[in-house]
């Protein structure tokens, strides 16, 4: 999913139409607005724009975004992946916006051994998992042939080192039903299969998936918002670390919960982030 901005802008542009008007240099207009240019260590593939069926890969202008977790910014040149819906307009299912990337970064941290990553999307997550020295094996499981294809278009692998590029298997499957050899169990899981970040029936998917799986370790998109949100009330009490480590537990997966500070502060920022972005 978008950052809520880009997704506003879309929404009403047609494909080929640029997301934000042009002329005006980044850091001049975020000195006018006083936020900082969103800056990213992450690798960001140089994509080769196309379309494939019902699949557009668009890159638009700069844009004025939240971070998932760092607040307000500004960025330009980012790319983004659409789909023609059934009513004939445009749902935004990926952008390299502030937002979408740090909602996955964790995922890309912590990715180790065989990872599997359930969506292709535009590949942003599987290519930077492979960059990662800890992932030995990239598996990633799409069932959308077209997407696939788009993909391919892409030239997403181009600028990886070919060691790299080399790790990366991707299968057409239903991420719902796909379940690994026997002989290459998976250490990390990854799953982004949704065009809302968390989505009613997220979770509940998710331990669809690794009750077929079985990973080490898990991560989904967005569940830093799964477990706040029952929880919101308790922010700030001496109860709210044990409230959310329940909540990790009883979702019966091995969610990654590793994160500098500790995760409790690290879930109630993020959700403040969200309530800043919009009301809940």
């Amino acid at each position: 999913m978008p950052s809520e901005p880009l997704q506003s802008l879309t929404a009403k542009s047609q494909p080929g139409e640029g997301f934000v008007a042009g002329g005006l240099d980044i850091h001049v207009l975020a000195q006018a607005l006083g936020v900082p240019v969103f800056e990213t260590p992450w690798h960001m593939p140089q994509y080769q724009l196309g379309k494939q069926g019902a699949w557009r890969l668009l890159r638009g202008g700069m844009g004025l975004d939240r971070g998932y977790y760092s607040g307000a910014c500004i960025y330009g040149g980012t790319t983004a992946l659409l789909r023609k819906n059934a009513e004939g307009g445009w749902d935004t299912w990926m952008s390299l916006s502030p937002f979408e990337i740090e909602s996955q970064e964790l995922a890309c941290r912590h990715a180790l051994g065989h990872t599997v990553v359930m969506g292709l999307g535009m590949g942003w997550v599987t290519a930077n998992m492979a960059l990662n020295p800890a992932v030995e094996r990239v598996t990633v499981v799409e069932r959308d042939p077209q997407v696939i294809a788009l993909f391919q278009h892409m030239q997403v692998l181009e600028g990886l080192p070919a060691e790299a590029a080399a790790k990366i298997h991707i299968v057409q499957a239903d991420g719902l039903q796909w379940r690994p050899a026997p002989q290459q169990p998976v250490d990390f899981l990854y799953a982004d299969i949704w065009l809302q970040l968390a989505e009613p029936q997220a979770l509940a998917e998710v331990q669809q998936m690794q009750a077929h799986v079985h990973a080490t370790q898990l991560y989904f998109w967005g569940q830093e918002w799964v477990l706040a949100a029952p929880l919101q009330a308790g922010w700030g009490s001496p109860g709210w670390a044990a409230a959310l480590a329940d909540a990790v537990t009883a979702t019966g997966l091995p969610l990654l919960t590793a994160v500098d500070g500790g995760f409790a502060p690290w879930v109630e920022r993020i959700w403040r982030e969200r309530l800043a972005r919009k009301p809940a």
